[in-house]
């Protein structure tokens, strides 16, 4: 089974609003998401929340940090900028590989 992680900053919006859409669409995928800035345990944008509610997707987050635990975990790293992406790989190299050309 494959697993994903979604990155973005604050965890509240978008990572959380692509893992609740890869969930809908992929339930035989384990997918999580995380922020690079992010506290433990906020809630989605209500905004964002809406706009999954409205396509008939739950959306049942808490937002999470970035682990060397999560990054362990997960088979690939999608975040949702560039920028995300070179943050990641200056703070943790060593999983570089789990990134998508």
């Amino acid at each position: 089974m494959k697993r994903v992680l979604f990155v973005c900053t604050g965890n509240t919006c978008r990572s959380p609003m692509a893992e609740a859409i890869l969930k809908h669409k992929r339930p035989d995928l384990e997918v999580k998401s995380a922020g690079i800035f992010a506290g433990f345990g906020q809630e989605a944008n209500p905004k964002a929340a809406q706009v999954l509610s409205d396509k008939g997707i739950d959306c049942d987050h808490k937002s999470q940090p970035l682990t060397d635990d999560l990054l362990d975990w997960a088979d690939v790293v999608l975040t949702m900028t560039a920028h995300h992406k070179l943050n990641i790989e200056m703070d943790y190299p060593k999983y570089r590989k789990k990134f998508l050309p």
